[in-house]
């Protein structure tokens, strides 16, 4: 089989799509669009363009990169003998239907699917997709590398049949699946797709895109998490990249202005090496002005790197934040999730610090996991606040990738998981922005320990912690009062849900709208709101109470029902001298909260050091809470909004960045206050 013929490769790595999508614009009022580098096409055509037995034969055609009309990529990859698609959960329904249109149009076109989506169980996947002639396995370089010299040597489709990590249906209908082989050990081998000029064509066709990077300095994952196919992917051992290819990669981000990084090592900062890469891609920043933001996965277990690491970062690059990975606080659920080897105490303390030293953080929680009740869901979120994160909970839903153990049938009955398609749409996307092609992720609406209907509680109970609690609408009354009365908050968030409409018809409100939407979700909804009045965007639920309460002039009358629904679940017991403190907290927290139309500066009277005594609430070093007349100046106008459009745009950046934004600070203070301990 000798046929010296060149061949025509056509990638395809479709990213998220990342255009700005708020009401306002960008600066000087164009609209922004955020590229991703597709970096596992690069790889591909990195490595063969270096390890290929026929280079010379191998022409690839500019990669597909982002989401286009199927017609428009089935014209892109019309001419290509072979067309590769990398398969994820943000873009598998689109990738496959291009792939199905193409073979109508082109049958002779070799179509190659890798990728997370593509089951290490295929056979059923390659029977219903017929029009997929080769499902790979595993790493992709070397791989794809050995496929496309067996076609420049004229192999067929059943010729491929058994090369390792492949699956094929052969001779019409036989599958034929062979194991992959090892992993690549030697990363030197891998040729730099950055360095080696692969996307220097893409990057000068299109010169407005803003770049987004995405890098790797090693590859693997220690653990074996149930929920994710990271370290069953990559059999858990961990290969570096060689550091001068690495600080290469960090000049070339310098010079080509790449300003967001995305890393996608499973644990930055385990290695102790990765101190010296965060310090160079500051150097870089500061030398350069570029990259401006870097965004890692935090490691699991090394408390003190991991702090010297994420410190760095934070300080010195725009991130989103650090990621403090709980997922659950359940120890028998951390067991069923495989993740009883990585150290909740390390966390923990990574978070104490943190908020000793004023580091931005989030915490991640995932709703549904196998083996947590509601209460022990509910109880996460106290312990979480308890243990420093005033700041933020990412609270994920329990999702199901084909290739973790999670996906098994095995494991998703051994739990009694109830599993719903849900369309994927992007938070803050225009509303009608639909898709030609949507995607799926399958989420987990009920489990054995969690059913359906406890589901909605744990999905509302998220919802209102993060509107009341995590975007200030009520945080310094529920600090103060969990702390001073000994309650968790997560009590303090069910009592205000718990609010009977007749007396409570705003906090009714709020409980009853999330619960449609947790239903609605059960249903294969999207998890977003939208109305004609907000912008014409895709809101988060918890944004949206806020919202709602805003432009529907409620946020008055929210606030009344809170004191008195708080002073109901508190008691009167409780209340005893501390009706005026609570009183006074939400006053406070009413004239600190960010709204438009603001107009002056608020000045408050309040009987104590309220504020003093809630910012050492979030910083984890109580200071007692003190009688005596004091006067704060909260300044409402340095940053003012004079349409709810304009407002609109600060809470998009407050949902991705830093929640503290829903915040005006306190510009002064004075008044004498006597310690009452």
């Amino acid at each position: 089989m000798d046929d010296p013929r060149v061949v025509t490769i056509g990638l395809v790595q479709v990213n998220m799509g990342l255009t700005w999508s708020s009401p306002g614009k960008g600066k000087d009022g164009e609209e922004l669009s955020f590229g991703l580098l597709p970096y596992s096409t690069g790889l591909l055509q990195s490595y063969a363009r270096r390890h290929a037995k026929h280079a010379d034969r191998l022409r690839f055609v500019p990669p597909i990169y982002k989401r286009v009309a199927v017609a428009e990529g089935v014209t892109q990859l019309e001419d290509v003998d072979v067309a590769g698609f990398s398969l994820y959960v943000w873009n598998a329904n689109l990738s496959l239907t291009i792939a199905r249109e193409l073979k109508q149009r082109r049958p002779e076109t070799l179509v190659v699917v890798g990728g997370p989506q593509v089951p290490d169980r295929a056979e059923a996947f390659l029977r219903a997709h017929p029009y997929v002639d080769i499902a790979c396995h595993g790493e992709g370089e070397a791989l794809f590398t050995r496929l496309l010299d067996r076609v420049a040597e004229g192999a067929t489709k059943d010729d491929l049949a058994g090369l390792s990590g492949t699956s094929v249906l052969a001779d019409g209908d036989r599958f034929v699946h062979a194991a992959p082989a090892a992993r690549i050990a030697d990363l030197a081998q891998i040729p730099s797709p950055y360095l080696e000029g692969a996307f220097d064509e893409l990057m000068a066709s299109r010169p407005s895109e803003r770049w987004v990077m995405i890098w790797e300095t090693n590859r693997g994952c220690p653990f074996s998490c149930s929920f994710c196919d990271w370290g069953s992917a990559t059999a858990s051992k961990v290969y570096r990249f060689e550091i001068d290819r690495i600080h290469e990669e960090i000049r070339w981000m310098g010079k080509r202005q790449i300003g967001f990084v995305f890393c996608c090592d499973a644990n930055f900062g385990m290695l102790p090496r990765d101190v010296e890469i965060a310090k160079a891609i500051v150097d870089q920043k500061r030398t350069s002005g570029f990259p401006f933001s870097l965004s890692v996965q935090n490691t699991k277990n090394a408390t003190e790197r991991a702090y010297r690491v994420q410190t760095l970062i934070a300080r010195e690059l725009n991130t989103l934040g650090v990621t403090i990975s709980l997922q659950s606080t359940s120890p028998s659920t951390l067991d069923a999730i495989r993740r009883q080897n990585i150290s909740t105490e390390s966390f923990e303390e990574l978070q104490r610090r943190f908020a000793r030293d004023g580091v931005y953080t989030y915490t991640d929680l995932i709703i549904g996991l196998p083996g947590e009740s509601y209460e022990a869901f509910a109880g996460g979120i106290s312990h979480v606040i308890e243990s420093g994160q005033h700041n933020h909970i990412q609270f994920h839903d329990c999702s199901v990738l084909p290739n973790a153990e999670m996906g098994h049938p095995d494991y998703l009955a051994r739990y009694g998981m109830q599993v719903q398609p849900q369309e994927i749409r992007n938070v803050h996307d225009r509303a009608d922005a639909l898709e030609e092609v949507p995607e799926h992720l399958d989420l987990v609406v009920g489990t054995d320990a969690m059913p359906p209907a406890d589901w909605v509680r744990a999905k509302v109970l998220a919802w209102a912690s993060d509107a009341l609690y995590f975007d200030r609408l009520l945080q310094v009354p529920l600090a103060v009062a969990a702390h001073a009365h000994g309650r968790r908050v997560h009590e303090l968030v069910e009592g205000l849900l718990a609010a009977g409409e007749a007396d409570f018809p705003v906090l009714a409100w709020i409980r009853q709208t999330l619960e449609h939407k947790a239903r609605e979700i059960q249903q294969g909804g999207n998890s977003y709101f939208s109305g004609p009045d907000s912008g014409g965007i895709l809101w988060p639920a918890d944004q949206w109470v806020l919202l709602r309460l805003v432009i529907d002039g409620r946020l008055d009358a929210f606030y009344r029902e809170a004191q008195g629904r708080l002073a109901e679940v508190l008691g009167r017991e409780a209340m005893e001298g501390w009706g005026n403190v609570i009183a006074d907290a939400i006053e406070l927290n009413k004239a600190l909260l960010r709204v438009p139309f603001t107009t002056r500066d608020a000045w408050l009277a309040l009987d104590g050091n309220l504020w003093e005594h809630y910012q050492s609430l979030l910083a984890g070093d109580p200071v007692e809470l003190g009688q005596g007349l004091r006067f704060y100046r909260i300044d409402r106008t340095s940053r003012r909004w004079e349409s709810h459009e304009a407002w609109f745009e600060h809470l998009v950046w407050c949902y991705g960045k830093d929640k503290r934004g829903y915040l005006h600070a306190v510009a002064t203070s004075r008044g004498a206050v006597r310690n009452t301990a």
